[in-house]
């Protein structure tokens, strides 16, 4: 006899039963490469990494997708250890959430020349989320945010 399992499955169309307010009942059927694939991410016209709902196929951005609004965004900013980064970090983030200073939780944690920023964002929307990440990038002293 032939030995199996080492060859990867052929590839079947995964059908998934989505919920209907009808008594009939809606299929959305995914054809080729898994749908939210990590290592095959899918991106939007603008860079941005795309979700596909595997109940519906319907695509959007992940941040749209993943979280309720409002919502508290925690982010963490690395960059250089300057006296005045973390300070100007968390201004920025309140400017970018429209809220005063004083409303954004932080902690920070220097190793080195690098300072690691936690902060917790108040969001009303997914636009503020992708607003406040390109607000961050903007500074040539923030080396990773995520």
């Amino acid at each position: 006899p032939k030995a199996t399992g080492f060859k990867k499955p052929p590839a079947t169309p995964k059908i998934i039963q989505t919920k209907s307010t009808i008594s009939s009942k809606k299929t959305f059927v995914g054809i080729g490469q898994p749908a939210n694939d990590i290592n095959k991410p899918e991106f939007d016209d603008q860079g941005y990494t795309i979700y596909t709902d595997e109940e519906t196929g319907k695509k959007s951005r992940v941040f749209e997708a993943l979280i309720d609004y409002p919502s508290v965004f925690k982010m963490k900013i690395i960059g250089r250890n300057e006296s005045s980064f973390a300070s100007e970090m968390v201004q920025l983030v309140a400017d970018s959430c429209q809220v005063n200073v004083q409303e954004v939780e932080f902690s920070e944690r220097v190793n080195g020349k690098w300072l690691s920023l936690t902060v917790h964002a108040p969001v009303e929307s997914a636009e503020m989320v992708y607003s406040l990440y390109e607000n961050v990038d903007k500074d040539p002293r923030v080396k990773f945010k995520f």
